[in-house]
Parts: structure tokens; C-alpha cells; sequence
């Protein structure tokens, strides 16, 4: 009987380790960044040419996957480790234990490949379901609760091609370390063992010591004020495992993707900054890619929602949030090397009235306030006071959270049958305190380029598609 659309056959399921006796047991500190991370899984998708049959990819190709991901895993461990939510007094810690394996799934799908991978129109969340796998549930282990980090699964489309689903723990990883990962795996499959030593020899192996974090006096005051959050946090669910296959489908989530060139971000560039006099003096105007992008995303998608039923409505005198990320391995004053394995960021708060956001030259002013909090991000350092009020804030106004960055490059994740012709983050929202999310990364086609990507209802969608490309016909003939 054939497959009806979008569904998968279970063609192998397995467990993958690292080399027998390759890493001794190891534990691992969770930081501050890592703490507040532990939210719902992550979701990576990469779609791949492969224009031959079943047999073919099962023969060929799965076997070189796992192997290069068994010798990925000896440098990359934690991976494969359990997160450790343990009760009041003990501090929750990652930990890897000789033998720890991955779940690593085969399956096939007759899928409409082409439409999987379209970006001209919203598309319906769950359509993607079935290509990212399910991280285990927890086990509790006396009054501990054992996490299991990473679930894989590649999927063959007979004759057209592949993809990779990843799913992971937020806290294990950010996505600087996750880009690490995948970059690592891909090019030992490409490439072959040897190059592990290429990496040694270029100093690119993860770096783990977390006492370069752990012993900075920001780190030591934020620490009781994580701790109680996690473990009230923890008290208060009843289950931390989240399945997003699962969630209620009565409002159905369409995914919207669209991408801006290198010559359409410089037009935007050109007239956010024509919107302010020329000899404004201020220094922490900073207008990159990065600011821009995100300033015409939340204008658009905030003006999307004014006319529809849904909590954005009402006061426009009131206050809207937009969260972002930075990477502190290049904002810290201790130096934290690029390959620190795990998370290190800042999460920083920029609060605007909405009546400012939906008038005339709202793009304008959100790129201004989004780009001063991004230069004071790279040229102050973090008041602990200052990031738990951000939380607190961004709980109880409307908040938009921006997560990824273009300059991951996780488009150069080619695994030795080029590059993807399609790859976004699947899971992008969930977050308990944070109402919308938008994916940022590269452009396939374009070095310098953009892509972008948010869930919501498809009529808010549609209006948004509706008033991007408005806003870019204006700017584009101002």
C-alpha cells in the first residue's frame, strides 16, 4: 500500500557511539548561558541532492554517515552524554559516561521533495515533522533526571534525494558549537579520518574548560539567581520533555521563508541610515545586516497582527520587546576561544512603544534601537541586574526573539554530495517566555545574503508576505 503524503518508513533504527575506550567518563558544569537555555529541542533540517535509489543510499551513504559521526562524537562527546536535572542543593551538570550512544534512524519517504524546500509561500509546520527525529524521554535515576541531548535521523527520497534532521538539547549546545559540530561531521564524511588531525594541527578541536566562564566574578554573581530560576522553573513543570509533533493542532502553524541578496540588504542599509540627518554623531548607530534584517522583520510582522484577533491587538501605546543574542566568545573581556564547546551568549532586551514600530518610519527607528543595543552588547560588559530584568520585562510584554545569526554558514555543511539545497531550523519557537521567534541564517546562493524564517497562523503570514513586499518596494525606489 503506498505512503500517503508526508509519513516515513522506519527502514533501520540503531545507536551510534563514540569509538570503544575513545573518551573516559566526563562532567561537565553548566554556565549561566547553558541554564537558561534548557528550553524545547532545537531542529535542524538539511535537504541534499541524491538523484538514486533506496539501496543505493542505504549501501552507500548511511554507512559513511555513521561512521563519521562516531569519530565526530569522540571530539564532540557531550552530545551523546545525558543532561543531569538533579534537585536542590546539587548544581544539574552534563554528563558522559563510556558507552553513551546517540539514536540514529534510517528512513524513507515518497514526499513531494520540491515542495518540502519552497520558500515562495507558507507552508504547513507539520509537514516537517516526520524528518526530525524525537530526543528519548528523560529516566530518573533516584531523584535525578537524565536528559538524553541529541536524536538523529536521515531520510532517503528515492531517486531525488536526502535529508538530515537533528534534534538537540538547547542547553548542551549554542549555535556557534551546534555549526561546530555539523561542519565537523560533514567534512571527516567528506574527507575522510585524516581529517581529524587536520583539526588538531589548526587547533580547531571543541575547547570544554568551562572555568574560563565559571570563575568570572559576572559569572559568580549570576549564578544563585539561575539556579533558583532553573529549579523553581523545574518544580513548577510537570514534564520537561516536549514533543513538538504533539502540540495542539486546533490553530494550525504555517512557516514562512524568504531571503534578502547582498544587493537588497545594502538598498535597506542605504535607507535606514538616509532616515536620520547625516551628521548625527551618535557612535552606537549601527546598522549591520544583522539590525537591519531583524528591524524590517518585527515591523512587518508586528503591523501583520494589528488587524488580527490575537494578543498584539489593543494599546498601540503599549510596549513591545525584541530579544537578541550575541556570542560573548568575541564580547567577553577574558578571552573565550571560538571553539568553547556549549553555550555563550548574552541575551539582551530593546523595548519600544508599538505606536513608534507601526508609524511611517518604524523600520527605521526599530533599526536604531535594535543596532545601539547591539553596539552596547560588543562595548560594555553584562550587569547580572540589568539581564534578569530583561527576562522579567520580556515575560510580561510582547516579545519577538531573534535566534541564529547569518554568519554560521551552516550552508557550507556539505558532507561530500554538495551543498543543501535547502536547510532552516524546524523548531524556532516553544519558549515559555517568549511569543514569537524568527531563524536567521545564510543564503544558500549568496555569501553575503540572508534567509529568514517564521512560524504563525497562514492568514498572519499571507499579510505579513503582503507588507515585507511593500515595504521593499518602497525602500527599493526611494
Amino acid at each position: 500500500m503506498a505512503q500517503p503524503p508526508n509519513t516515513i518508513k522506519v527502514l533501520q533504527q540503531s545507536m551510534v557511539s563514540t569509538p570503544i575506550e575513545s573518551v573516559p567518563t566526563t562532567s561537565l558544569p553548566m554556565t549561566i548561558s547553558d541554564l537558561y537555555m534548557r528550553t524545547s529541542p532545537v531542529q535542524w533540517l538539511g535537504f541534499y541532492d541524491f538523484p538514486h535509489s533506496t539501496q543505493n543510499f542505504i549501501e552507500t551513504i548511511v554507512p559513511s554517515l555513521k561512521n563519521s559521526l562516531s569519530l565526530a562524537l569522540k571530539l564532540f562527546f557531550p552530545f551523546a552524554g545525558n543532561f543531569m536535572s538533579t534537585p536542590p542543593p546539587t548544581k544539574p551538570y552534563i554528563l558522559y559516561t563510556d558507552g553513551n550512544s546517540i539514536p540514529f534512524t534510517v528512513a524513507e519517504s515518497l514526499a513531494d521533495l520540491d515542495h518540502l524546500i519552497m520558500f515562495t509561500y507558507p507552508r504547513v509546520v507539520e509537514d516537517l515533522h516526520p524528518f526530525v527525529p524525537k530526543l528519548a524521554p528523560p529516566r530518573l535515576e533516584g531523584n535525578t533526571r537524565a536528559f538524553p541531548l541529541m536524536a538523529l535521523q536521515v531520510t532517503v527520497f528515492p531517486n531525488l534525494g536526502f535529508c538530515v534532521g537533528v534534534t538537540f538539547n538547547h542547553c548542551v549546545s549554542d549555535g556557534a558549537s551546534f555549526d561546530h559540530f555539523m561542519k565537523t561531521w560533514a567534512s571527516i564524511c567528506k574527507n575522510g579520518e585524516d581529517y581529524v588531525m587536520c583539526l588538531q594541527n589548526e587547533n580547531s578541536l571543541p575547547f570544554y574548560d568551562r572555568s574560563l566562564l565559571n570563575n568570572m566574578e559576572i559569572e559568580k554573581k549570576m549564578e544563585p539567581l539561575a539556579l533558583k530560576s532553573f529549579w523553581d522553573s523545574t518544580l513548577a513543570q510537570k514534564e520537561e520533555h516536549e514533543d513538538p509533533s504533539h502540540e495542539n493542532q486546533v490553530d494550525r502553524k504555517y512557516r514562512f521563508t524568504f531571503v534578502m541578496d547582498r544587493a537588497q540588504i545594502e538598498r535597506l542599509k542605504r535607507w535606514v541610515k538616509n532616515q536620520f540627518h547625516r551628521n548625527d554623531s551618535d557612535q552606537s548607530l549601527y546598522f549591520s545586516t544583522y539590525v537591519v534584517t531583524c528591524a524590517l522583520t518585527w515591523v512587518c510582522f508586528l503591523k501583520s497582527a494589528v488587524d488580527g484577533a490575537n494578543s498584539f491587538s489593543g494599546d498601540e501605546d503599549g510596549l513591545c520587546n525584541f530579544a537578541i543574542t550575541a556570542n560573548n566568545r568575541n564580547l567577553l573581556e577574558n578571552l573565550i576561544p571560538n571553539t568553547y564547546f556549549g553555550n555563550c551568549l548574552r541575551i539582551a532586551l530593546v523595548t519600544m512603544k508599538k505606536r513608534d514600530l507601526l508609524g511611517a518610519n518604524g523600520i527605521a527607528y526599530a533599526a536604531k534601537a535594535i543596532g545601539k543595543e547591539v553596539w552596547e552588547l560588543k562595548n560594555t560588559l553584562l550587569e547580572p541586574e540589568k539581564f534578569f530584568q530583561d527576562l522579567k520585562e520580556a515575560s510580561r510584554n510582547q516579545t519577538m526573539m531573534v535566534a541564529g545569526s547569518p554568519k554560521f554558514g551552516l550552508y557550507e555543511t556539505d558532507f561530500g554530495w554538495g551543498r543543501p539545497k535547502m536547510m532552516d531550523f524546524v523548531r524556532i519557537g516553544g519558549s515559555t517566555w517568549m511569543n514569537n521567534v524568527i531563524s536567521l541564517c545564510d543564503m544558500r546562493d549568496d555569501k553575503y545574503g540572508i534567509q529568514v524564517s517564521l512560524v504563525e497562523s497562514r492568514a498572519k503570514l499571507e499579510h505579513f508576505k503582503a507588507l515585507l513586499e511593500e515595504s521593499l518596494r518602497m525602500i527599493n525606489s526611494a
